[in-house]
């Protein structure tokens, strides 16, 4: 879920700007701490800004840390700039 936000951080040069707005909107109520990084996800994938994960793959849910989680953010905040 992490990787997968953070490389849509990295191709989000190449959305529509509405999509790019919606993108930043919900990054930025994470990054700020309104939502969490598990809803952020559901949002982003629910307005379809980053893509289904495949269904036929079964994985554990990789644990997040707190470092990770302030990296993430620090990347966020740096859009506002």
């Amino acid at each position: 879920m992490l990787k997968q936000i953070e490389q849509s951080l990295e191709k989000m040069a190449g959305l529509s700007p509405a999509k790019k707005e919606r993108m930043k909107a919900i990054l930025m109520r994470y990054a700020t701490d309104e939502i969490s990084l598990d809803q952020a996800y559901y949002d982003l994938l629910e307005d379809e800004l980053i893509p289904m994960p495949q269904r036929c793959t079964v994985s554990a849910k990789i644990p997040v840390t707190e470092e990770d989680e302030k990296r993430l953010k620090g990347k966020i905040k740096a859009l506002q700039s």
